[in-house]
Order: structure tokens, then C-alpha cells, then sequence
């Protein structure tokens, strides 16, 4: 979550890789990695949901919503992806099968862990993302004021794609349903799992290119996801503090213009 989100300049370039992998499977590790192996921009998409403009996470938003239509789907999607080279992590997870149909010439990398370690991991996320009064404190922030509709959206989306209920992917079974459900989606000719801890060579050898002379980016995702929601929730409480400084202005200056009439 720390990395930037990467924005596409040329819109002509198309998804070669649709990244399978559930949250804190080292999602953003192998999102550097495909940048440096596809040359290219990626959508690690809950990067772009937080850090990118209103009007992207709204588009997210909709098709997440259990009664969007597959042509809607497919138009927004076509248009979220636009440019990028890849996609990673959640929400762009949840549409493995419509991407691989927008993109039938690209592979699906599915990055997996072991499942009691990403549980302990994702649990941490879950409690970051889960806060209720998060909802009120990034009201008045940009983007981030559609955290709560995102986060809310993305848990119906997991329901149907998964054909399950809410509270069957409470535990680290979690993974393996994905993973199920990509297997589910996605020809076994066109599917690869791998791990990041195993570095360049195996993801490489599913690229069928050289392996970098560098070492395999490797992102603390669990730390950068912490220090982003501190951040987030510091700027957006000075942002309450200087609308109650301006609205307690207003309405001082408001009551001085009545007492001089």
C-alpha cells in the first residue's frame, strides 16, 4: 500500500497479466515485479482505489455492486484497465473471469502463501479496513470519503463470486475458496501460482524472460498498509480541525454582522 499508484500513458497497451492473488499474498512485491519484467504500468488496484481520483474508485464502486450487469462490468472494467500492463490485489481480484475475458490472450499469476500466515496477516488489514468510524473521519477527504461504499461493496462482490455466505470466509479457509474460484474461472492452461518468496526465476520462467540482475522487490505490505491508514486518518483529522476553525469563523463573523445591524 505504500507504493504509488502507477497511472497509464499509453492507452493503446493491453493486461499480458491478470494477478490472481488475494490481499497480503505480497501483492505489491509482485506488482513491482511485473513493472520491471513487463516494462510497464500495473493496477495494484487497492493502491489506485485510496490514492487515485474520485471518479476511478466510484467506477470500482459500481461494478462491484451485486446488480451490475456484464455489460457494465465489461465497459467500466475495459476502462479501469486501460493502459496497464497487468493487475493485482483486491478488488481487481474479485474479476478474474471477466478480465481474462477482456484480455483472452493474457495469463493468470495467482500469488499464494501459506494459509494460517496470510490469515494472521490479513486479520491485521481487516481490522485497519473494518473500523466503523472510519466511514465519518475520511468524510471530508477526497477519494478516501468512498472508503466505506468500497470496503462495503467489495464484501457482496466476494459473496457471489465466491457462491457462499459472509460467514463461511471467516478464517484462513478464505484462501483456499479463492483459489478454488480462480481455479473455477480461469482454463488450467492459462493459470500459474507463485510465491514471492521464491524471487525472480520461477515467475520469470512463466514469463518466459531473463531474470533480472537485481533483487526481487520485496514490499512490507502489513507495515505500509499501517502507516497509510495513519497518515490517511492524521491528514483527514486536520482537515475536520480547519473546517471547524472555518465554520466557527463563519459563524462569529455572522453573529458580529447581527449585533451591528
Amino acid at each position: 500500500m505504500g507504493q504509488q499508484p502507477s497511472i497509464p500513458t499509453d492507452l493503446s497497451r493491453e493486461v499480458q497479466v491478470i494477478g490472481a492473488g488475494f490481499s497480503r499474498t505480497g501483492t505489491v512485491s509482485f506488482a513491482l515485479a511485473l513493472e520491471k519484467l513487463l516494462k510497464g504500468p500495473v493496477c495494484h488496484s487497492g493502491t489506485a482505489i485510496l490514492r487515485r481520483e474520485e471518479a476511478y474508485v466510484q467506477k470500482w464502486i459500481t461494478i462491484q455492486d451485486t446488480h451490475a450487469s456484464e455489460d457494465l462490468i465489461e465497459e467500466n472494467l475495459r476502462n479501469l484497465t486501460a493502459g496497464y500492463v497487468a493487475t493485482t490485489d483486491c478488488p481487481a481480484i474479485q474479476f478474474t473471469g471477466e478480465l481474462l475475458k477482456l484480455y483472452p490472450n493474457a495469463i493468470v499469476i495467482c500469488t499464494t502463501r501459506d494459509k494460517e500466515g496470510w490469515w494472521t496477516s490479513a486479520q491485521a488489514l481487516m481490522r485497519n479496513t473494518g473500523l466503523w468510524w472510519l466511514d465519518i473521519v475520511f468524510w471530508p477527504m477526497p477519494t478516501l470519503r468512498y472508503f466505506g461504499r468500497w470496503r462495503d461493496t467489495i464484501g457482496m462482490r466476494l459473496e457471489k463470486v465466491y457462491q457462499t455466505s459472509r460467514k463461511n470466509l471467516d478464517g484462513p479457509q478464505l484462501l483456499e475458496i479463492h483459489e478454488d474460484y480462480v481455479r473455477r474461472v480461469v482454463p488450467a492452461e492459462k493459470l500459474f501460482f507463485f510465491n514471492v518468496k521464491d524471487g525472480w526465476e520461477p515467475l520469470c520462467k512463466i514469463l518466459n524472460c531473463p531474470v533480472p540482475d537485481e533483487p526481487f522487490p520485496r514490499a512490507n505490505d502489513g507495515q505500509a498498509m499501517q502507516e497509510f491508514f495513519e497518515n490517511m486518518v492524521k491528514a483527514a483529522v486536520v482537515r475536520w480541525e480547519q473546517m471547524a476553525v472555518i465554520g466557527g469563523a463563519c459563524i462569529a463573523m455572522s453573529f458580529w454582522a447581527w449585533r451591528m445591524r
